[in-house]
């Protein structure tokens, strides 16, 4: 499993957090995903082999999210 951090846009309540959570939990190698409200970020817990980030991206974006990698540097979760 890896684990990556990413910085979200669009994020508002606790309502998105839900949405942000159930849609990548719908995509096949996600493992778990944390959304920190306060900070508008997420850590996304999935299997390399079986799914890249971009693809999480991709599924964030499409439900009106869109993220940036953070740096491991700055991550706070």
């Amino acid at each position: 499993m890896k684990t990556s951090h990413l910085k979200l846009e669009g994020l508002m309540c606790s309502g998105c957090s839900e949405i942000i959570e159930r849609a990548t939990q719908q995509v096949a190698g996600v493992n778990a995903c944390r959304v920190n409200l306060d900070l508008k970020q997420a850590e996304i817990e999935y299997d390399p082999q079986l799914i890249r980030l971009e693809t999480i991206q991709k599924a964030l974006a499409a439900v009106g999210y869109s993220s940036t990698l953070m740096d491991e540097t700055t991550q706070i979760l």
